[in-house]
């Protein structure tokens, strides 16, 4: 029996889409060639461009997709975190924050500021990343909602400590501070004394 074609358009985007991410694995984004993804998917440039239209169009789906699982997946650990507590304190909400210090961290910080680089020039990616950040900041504004419905009693919560630092900060430039950097443990009490004030 053969395979329907819509079925095998699927399996065949899907087959770039990992090629193209190995080779952003192995060459950074600025290193992915269009050939290469092609020849690592075994299909034809042609049939790359027919499905994203162009480079631009692959990066913005794969590079969407990729800083997409890094958000959502990062907001869904914390929120799991801070919802696993029926009562909520705000020591709760900085002790469940991702270990941003971390190894793993750092890595995916370091992902993110490429994609965001990258998006300045391109404009599909550009779009995405937007879609993907309103629909976080819903989510995160939903989450914040609930914390406040699930607050201790006597606990104060200032949420702008959410959308205007958490939201926007990147500890990767902690990182490039080295040792005149601050330490997890100073993160921490200074946004516990933000969040209670």
């Amino acid at each position: 029996m053969r395979t329907p074609p819509s079925e095998r358009t699927e399996g065949s985007k899907e087959s770039i889409l990992r090629s193209a991410r190995l080779e952003i694995a192995e060459n950074g984004i600025l290193g992915l060639r269009v050939a290469e993804v092609a020849a690592g998917a075994n299909c034809s440039i042609t049939q790359i461009y027919r499905y994203f239209g162009d480079r631009n169009g692959l990066l913005a789906r794969v590079l969407g997709d990729m800083y997409e699982e890094v958000v959502c997946g990062s907001t869904q650990a914390y929120q799991a975190a801070i919802f696993a507590h029926d009562v909520i304190t705000v020591d709760i909400l900085v002790d469940a924050l991702p270990p941003m210090f971390q190894v793993n961290s750092a890595a995916n910080q370091g992902v993110r500021l490429q994609i965001l680089a990258a998006s300045v020039t391109n404009e599909p990616l550009h779009r995405r990343l937007e879609e993907i950040t309103r629909a976080e900041w819903d989510a995160w504004e939903a989450g914040l909602d609930e914390v406040e419905r699930r607050l201790a009693p006597g606990e104060r919560f200032d949420r702008r400590v959410f959308t205007m630092i958490l939201a926007t900060q990147l500890p990767y430039y902690r990182n490039l501070m080295g040792d005149k950097g601050f330490t997890a443990e100073e993160f921490r009490q200074f946004l516990r004394d933000k969040m209670s004030s």
